[in-house]
């Protein structure tokens, strides 16, 4: 839908990761709708990342990234 419209922005996602680098709990906060379920996807589907690390342990830590959509048409 987003393609054929045209449609490009910044969705901002917000998530948890645990001590181990696993995601969870993500959510698109902003950016436009048509964009939001697939930066939740991108995000899913990421991978580990690094855990946060707090007096030399690592510990689970809240993460805002945004994701930028732009469609290049020729």
């Amino acid at each position: 839908v987003a393609i054929d419209n045209g449609i490009s922005g910044i969705v901002i996602v917000e998530f948890i990761v645990d001590k181990k680098g696993n995601v969870s709990k993500v959510e698109a906060v902003s950016g436009p709708e048509e964009l939001r379920a697939e930066a939740v996807r991108v995000i899913k589907k990421s991978g580990k990342w690094n855990a946060a690390i707090q007096n030399g342990n690592q510990v689970p830590s809240y993460k805002k990234q945004p994701i930028g959509f732009t469609w290049i048409t020729e």
